[in-house]
C-alpha cells in the first residue's frame, strides 16, 4: 500500500506546468504551421516575393507633380 502525500500546492504547481507546456505547444505548432506553409507559397510562386523593393514616398510625390 502507497501511503505518499501530494500537498494542494505541488498538485496545483504541477497541473500549472501541464497546461503551460501545452498551450505553448500550441503556440510552437502555430509558428511553425505558418512558416511551413510560407515556405510552400514562396517555391509555387503564390506568396510574397523573396526581394520586396520598398517605395520611396518622396519619389511618388514627385513623379506626381
Amino acid at each position: 500500500m502507497l501511503l505518499a502525500y501530494i500537498d494542494p500546492g505541488s498538485g496545483l504547481l504541477l497541473w500549472q506546468g501541464i497546461v503551460a507546456a501545452f498551450v505553448g505547444l500550441l503556440f510552437y505548432l502555430r509558428q511553425t504551421r505558418k512558416w511551413i506553409v510560407g515556405q510552400f507559397q514562396r517555391v509555387l510562386g503564390r506568396g510574397p516575393k523573396a526581394e520586396t523593393v520598398k517605395q520611396n514616398p518622396t519619389l511618388d510625390r514627385q513623379r506626381a507633380e
